[in-house]
């Protein structure tokens, strides 16, 4: 396996095709920006045999940079994911950070594994979002 970090804005046309019809979910506002605009922030893509297989990105929001991601279902439960968050991390994605913003439980168990003290947020059903307790 191939772990690249670089901003998501300089994802090749193709790259971001493929990442918004196979690795997102459908309807996401980063599935939007992959296909209609400039996806923001970083991302770290994992590649296996040159085909992309996860990704973990971050952006700032609400003045919190995020960790979101995403993984193939037939890599899922491998580590592709604490990978790429770890990749961000270690390209300064995450440096001068009190807390991360995440959205979902899966990443609770990534940002818990990489030391990543975190808040928590649920969308709800007004298609807002509201912090909840860890």
């Amino acid at each position: 396996m191939e772990l690249f970090v670089l901003p998501a804005a300089r994802l090749r046309q193709s790259e971001r095709k493929f990442i918004a019809d196979h690795l997102t979910r459908s309807g996401s506002d980063f599935q939007a920006a992959l296909l209609n605009g400039e996806p923001a922030g970083t991302i770290a893509i994992c590649l296996d045999h040159g085909e992309i297989i996860g990704w973990a990105r971050s952006e700032i929001w609400q003045g919190l940079p995020t960790l979101e991601a995403f993984v193939s279902p037939p890599y899922r439960d491998r580590g592709v994911a604490t990978l790429c968050a770890a990749g961000l991390r270690t390209q300064g994605a995450y440096r001068d950070c009190e807390k991360i913003a995440i959205f979902s439980t899966t990443m609770i168990a990534i940002a818990e594994r990489l030391s990543m003290p975190f808040r928590r947020f649920a969308l709800k059903p007004d298609g807002t979002w509201r912090e909840v307790a860890s």
